[in-house]
């Protein structure tokens, strides 16, 4: 009797090791089999946005690099007639004529970093006052001196009035320099079109009044 009491504590003992293997064994096996399992990254560009026409309709996140769309919207919208003036350097916004009445170009200049020189000559007997808008003050040129305007941001206006209230023909001038416009002063007997205003466009070209 004390030997079956014996086996069957044996057997006892042995079956709870064995389920309490099983017990311990269960958790263990899903943990394995999600360690194995490899991990996705999502692309945050995907070439869907830079192929058509998601390329020109759809702006890309944050972080990707810039599609045709997204260029777009980056773009800031110009003014097509009036010039906005740098701040610190002009007092006024100068609104240039519109497009159907505006005189051909009489010249032109290839600015220099956005800059150019006027070298005005004063070919009268009277004294010319002039003056570059919003850069310079009043100033008189006397008959046969020369001066020259330097480092003017394009576009720039120059006016110039004769102060003995005679008319002014002004006519520009090749310059050998680049950046720089030559313009010459004289006398003319009548008015025309050409009061003594002179106009320097963003891109060179010269206009009168």
């Amino acid at each position: 009797m004390q030997k079956h009491n014996q086996f069957r504590n044996k057997n006892t003992a042995l079956l709870g090791t064995i389920f309490g293997s099983l017990l311990i064994g269960v958790p263990i096996i899903p943990q394995v089999t999600l360690a194995q399992q490899p991990i996705l990254k999502v692309n945050p560009c995907p070439s869907i946005f830079y192929e058509e026409p998601h390329n020109h309709q759809v702006l890309v996140p944050n972080g990707c690099p810039p599609n045709a769309a997204t260029l777009r919207m980056r773009v800031p919208l110009r003014q097509p007639f009036s010039v906005v003036v740098p701040t610190g350097r002009r007092s006024s916004v100068i609104q240039p004529p519109l497009p159907e009445n505006r005189q051909n170009a009489v010249a032109s200049v290839t600015p220099m970093a956005g800059e150019v020189n006027v070298r005005l000559k004063n070919d009268t007997n009277a004294r010319v006052s002039y003056q570059a808008i919003g850069y310079t003050a009043p100033r008189i040129l006397t008959g046969g001196q020369t001066i020259v305007l330097r480092n003017l941001p394009t576009p720039v206006t120059i006016t110039m009035v004769r102060k003995d209230g005679g008319f002014i023909k002004v006519t520009p001038m090749y310059a050998n320099n680049p950046g720089t416009l030559a313009v010459s002063l004289n006398e003319k007997t009548a008015p025309d079109n050409n009061q003594g205003v002179l106009r320097i466009q963003r891109d060179g070209q010269v206009f009168l009044n």
